[in-house]
């Protein structure tokens, strides 16, 4: 019982932090566009929200709430065109969560860590691209990539983990760490100011969030003070098969020692008389027999006589 118990408080909690582990946290600077993945499917069914649809494909019927914005791809995707600060929140594709969207306004970016971030730079077909950091305005310029007319991309920083991803359109950034804030360049212009913060620090926090935490603590609390009942109830009723035992037990030798006497009695007789008295002369007889020796002399009280009938059909 403890162990399913503690199965299911596992599985709820993975099921209400599901979020947390699964989706995106885009941040996208405004007027920008942005694509969203989803699995490829017949039925697929874009929200922005879990009520407000925006694009539905059923086999090949579309639907669009407004189609100047959205776009559906052929494999599902939901391409979403110059996002303004409307567009900000959580998308799901078959009721699945998908990301979570921050609209960045100007060219100051406050972006807490884990998060992915893009950084919009659009040239001309016939000009390279080239992305350069400095952690601060008067720091030396550090040069992150380059991509050439031919769509070749040189890279010119290390990035073991491959959190720089460089297009035509722009520079992404995924799993924002401390070290990514400053100022970034394309094509030596300045393009956005970055400061990355902890999420212990955000000032800002979503009550839909706290509500969440809130609803696991109050659950796991619950599991707990169920875990505890079951616990006391299973020391109570071993408790008192214990005693029952212990009961037996003590009535036991009572049992024993009374079966004892019956035995001793029915071996040595009922009516054995004590043989330190004189118990007299002891005569039997039987209902129209006589038993007993003829004598002249009457019965004495030491005399004892002793009845037994014999019935016979």
């Amino acid at each position: 019982m403890r162990n399913f118990i503690l199965t299911w408080t596992f599985l709820l909690y993975l099921h209400l932090t599901k979020e947390d582990i699964s989706v995106q946290k885009l941040s996208v600077p405004e007027k920008h566009f942005l694509v969203l993945m989803c699995t490829d499917a017949s039925y697929v069914d874009w929200s922005h929200g879990l009520e407000r649809v925006i694009a539905s494909r059923q086999g090949k019927q579309v639907f669009y709430q407004d189609q100047s914005k959205h776009q559906l791809l052929a494999d599902g995707q939901l391409f979403i065109k110059d996002l303004q600060e409307s567009d900000a929140g959580k998308y799901y594709c078959n009721h699945q969560l998908v990301a979570d969207i921050t609209v960045l306004k100007g060219h100051n970016f406050t972006v807490p860590e884990g998060t992915i971030v893009y950084l919009p730079c659009k040239t001309s077909d016939k000009m390279k691209q080239r992305w350069a950091f400095k952690r601060t305005p008067q720091s030396r310029k550090e040069f992150i990539s380059t991509l050439y007319k031919n769509s070749t991309i040189k890279k010119e920083r290390e990035d073991p983990m491959l959190r720089f991803t460089h297009t035509i359109s722009h520079l992404v950034i995924s799993n924002l760490q401390l070290q990514d804030s400053g100022l970034y360049l394309c094509n030596n212009r300045e393009m956005a100011f970055l400061t990355v913060t902890t999420e212990t620090s955000d000032i800002e926090k979503s009550g839909p969030d706290l509500n969440k935490y809130l609803t696991v603590a109050v659950l796991l609390a619950l599991c707990i003070m169920v875990m505890v009942c079951v616990g006391l109830l299973s020391v109570t009723i071993s408790w008192t098969n214990r005693r029952r035992r212990n009961l037996r037990k003590e009535t036991e030798p009572t049992d024993i020692a009374s079966g004892l006497q019956l035995q001793r009695m029915t071996d040595e007789g009922p009516w054995m008389l004590d043989t330190h008295e004189d118990a007299g002369e002891i005569q039997y007889a039987s209902l129209g027999v006589q038993h007993w020796r003829d004598t002249d002399r009457q019965l004495s009280s030491r005399q004892h006589v002793i009845y037994s009938t014999l019935f016979t059909s």
